[in-house]
Order: C-alpha cells, then sequence, then structure tokens
C-alpha cells in the first residue's frame, strides 16, 4: 500500500545502501593497504646485507632499506586515514539505518491507520447491505 511515506522510505533505503557500498569499498581498500604493507615487509626482511664489495653496492643496499621503510611508514599512513573513514562511514551508516527505520515506522504505522478505515469503510458497507436486504424482505429472514 502506498503511503505519503513510500518515496521517502525508498530514498532513505538508496541513502543506507549508499552508505553500505561506500563502507565495503572502504573495507576493501583497507584489506589492500594491509596486503601492500604485508609485501612491503615481506621485501624488507628478504633484503641482504653485501658482505663484501664496494661502498656503493652497501651505499644501494641501504638506498633500498630507507626506500622500503618510507613505503611501509607512507602505507601506514594510508591505512590509519583509511581506519579513520571507516569509523566515519559507520556512524554515517548508523544515522542513516535509524532515518530510514523512523521513516519505515511512520509508513507502517500510516499503512495500519488505511487498513484499520478500510475495515471500518467494509463493516459499514456490510451493514448498510445487510439493512437493505432486511428492509426488501419486509422484516423477514432471509
Amino acid at each position: 500500500m502506498k503511503t505519503k511515506f513510500s518515496s521517502i522510505v525508498s530514498l532513505r533505503k538508496k541513502d543506507m545502501q549508499a552508505c553500505e557500498r561506500s563502507i565495503l569499498q572502504n573495507e576493501n581498500k583497507i584489506a589492500s593497504k594491509q596486503t601492500q604493507i604485508g609485501a612491503f615487509q615481506e621485501e624488507f626482511l628478504q633484503l641482504q646485507m653485501p658482505q663484501n664489495g664496494t661502498f656503493y653496492a652497501f651505499r644501494a643496499y641501504e638506498e633500498s632499506k630507507n626506500m622500503l621503510l618510507s613505503h611501509i611508514a607512507f602505507a601506514k599512513q594510508e591505512l590509519e586515514g583509511l581506519l579513520a573513514n571507516k569509523a566515519l562511514l559507520q556512524e554515517q551508516y548508523k544515522k542513516c539505518h535509524i532515518e530510514y527505520e523512523k521513516v519505515k515506522f511512520l509508513e507502517k504505522k500510516a499503512q495500519d491507520e488505511m487498513i484499520k478505515r478500510l475495515k471500518r469503510q467494509e463493516a459499514l458497507e456490510i451493514d448498510e447491505v445487510a439493512l437493505m436486504l432486511y428492509n426488501n424482505a419486509g422484516g423477514r429472514i432471509i
């Protein structure tokens, strides 16, 4: 049954679904960033310090090590940002869900009132038909 709240319910539901999609996308980004950090850490652990050789080989090792450490630090900062965004998105979803539930409740209440009014209307019409049949029958039981 359509009520004056039906269109609002559908809008709130779309908003809630958009929030859910945003949360899922953020979760995917978090998982991807964690995988990236793990790969950088694994690569860092695989680095071997040169045992002998030129100073340039040792310097290249140090540069690689520093580069990986900076990549790890940068990825961790991005991960912290994504985790902070996750909290904001969850709060936004919570608000969207509450708004959706409020409007859905109002719609259900309006539908119940419509059903009650229709049942009362039907009862009045049935009484009217019964009265007409009684009058047409001349007071006899049909």
